[in-house]
């Protein structure tokens, strides 16, 4: 009797583990998770002979396309996550209850991630030079930082993940923006968001929900002055289930557990052409306001875009790391908004603006330090200069001046995270300007 109970189990542990390969011919390759068409690789070509790479080729594409392989990361994480309260993905947390967290926030809320000073000082001087080159042009500028769901919502983070003590990069940058003429909103001190009994957040979705995106966009209106309707307090209605970024990635086969909330009233605007989603790259807007908008924005951006679109004459949203001079000088804008998520602030010192680089008078004691690897670039009307600042040539606070013959700008810090390495770039107008003697110095 053993003997057969052994030979059953046995068999049933075959069967489960050819499901994924012979279950192919059954039920044919998963969707691909991320829309792409199945494609086969080619074992044998006339243009390149055997393809060494078949079998690692093939591998790769059985790990995302084997059969029923949605159906089984549900069934997987619907054993870890509701029976044991952890998450089968590296990607997603599971919290409290019903809530969901993206892992991309853990060194935020743990403290793990914190920014040298002088990645702080180029985050800040960056933005320091957005705002000077709006100024300089007549432009409204707003710098905004998207607080991460568990900044707002620690208490539904699973027990074992002990928050980090002392200040983040959030904190730590907005002390220091606050001794700066940038005009900022920071969400996750914002008390509309903490002293209320609302939820603002999705639970199954990293963002903030329709009511979060609405009381978002008024304050930010609200900072430039722009006059506009406050949607957050029309009356809030529940549409059809939607699955929020994070259940799609923990439970692809799940139906939706999360319904849509909009308000009886929603922003009127038009796109200025066909749109997947708020989260295409590019995406531009008309309506009955006035002015011009430049906004550039993360996915949070995108739950406020209706929001933001509806009180501009024209609005133009991107997904763009960082300014881009080609948008100012075809979108003309009279307003800027810089939209962070609270998870990616590094990339105000990792991803510097491509705005022209201000002028300057070079200072008496200014030091020159030579660059190894000085580089200049064409793109199109402008001259992009970048180069590695040597080892022990600057302090926290050093500001990084170019020479070009005569004139003398202010490069951009550039920090690299991985390295630990500090450069800069520079984009300068091609015309008025000579590259036969470029020169670095630090002040």
């Amino acid at each position: 009797m053993r003997k057969h109970i052994s030979t059953i189990y046995l068999l049933i542990f075959l069967v489960i583990l050819l499901i994924p390969s012979v279950g192919m011919f059954v039920f044919g390759p998963s969707e691909s998770e991320t829309g792409e068409e199945l494609v086969m690789p080619v074992f044998y070509s006339e243009e390149e002979g055997i393809n060494k790479n078949y079998l690692q080729e093939l591998g790769t594409l059985f790990e995302s396309r084997f059969a029923l392989r949605q159906q089984m990361v549900t069934l997987y994480s619907d054993i870890t996550g509701k029976l044991f309260k952890t998450s089968s993905q590296s990607g997603v947390i599971v919290g409290q209850g019903d809530w969901l967290f993206f892992n991309d926030t853990l060194g935020d809320y743990q403290r793990t991630n914190i920014l040298t000073d002088r990645q702080l000082h180029n985050a800040v001087r960056h933005l320091e030079l957005v705002n000077e080159y709006c100024e300089d042009n007549g432009i409204e500028f707003l710098f905004v930082i998207a607080a991460n769901k568990n900044t707002i919502y620690p208490e539904y983070m699973p027990y074992y993940l002990v928050p980090g003590e002392g200040p983040g990069n959030r904190e730590l940058l907005i002390s220091l923006l606050s001794e700066t003429d940038v005009n900022f909103v920071d969400f996750g001190s914002y008390d509309g968001y903490l002293n209320s009994s609302d939820e603002y957040y999705c639970h199954r979705d990293s963002h903030w929900n329709t009511l979060g995106a609405a009381i978002a966009s008024n304050l930010m209106l609200d900072e430039l002055a722009v006059p506009h309707h406050d949607y957050s307090g029309e009356q809030i209605i529940f549409g059809e289930p939607h699955q929020g970024d994070l259940e799609q990635m923990i439970y692809p086969t799940d139906e939706a557990t999360e319904r849509e909330m909009l308000f009886e009233v929603m922003p009127a605007f038009t796109y200025d052409a066909p749109v997947e989603s708020n989260f295409d790259f590019r995406i531009g807007t008309g309506s009955n306001g006035e002015e011009r908008l430049l906004m550039y924005r993360d996915s949070f951006g995108s739950a406020v875009l209706p929001f933001m679109a509806e009180p501009f004459e024209h609005a133009f949203f991107s997904r763009s790391n960082s300014c881009q001079i080609n948008d100012f000088l075809s979108q003309l804008p009279d307003y800027l908004v810089i939209e962070k998520a609270e998870r990616f602030i590094s990339q105000l010192c990792t991803a510097p603006s491509r705005l022209p680089s201000p002028v300057r008078e070079l200072p008496s004691d200014a030091v020159e330090v030579e660059i190894a690897d000085l580089a200049v670039a064409e793109a199109g009307e402008y001259l992009t200069i970048t180069g590695t600042l040597p080892e022990g040539s600057y302090s926290n606070d050093s500001i990084i001046l170019v020479m070009c013959g005569d004139c003398c700008f202010e490069a951009y810090p550039v920090s690299n995270l991985t390295t630990g390495a500090e450069g800069f770039q520079a984009l300068l107008e091609k015309n008025g300007v000579s590259t036969d003697n470029i020169m670095v110095f630090i002040v």
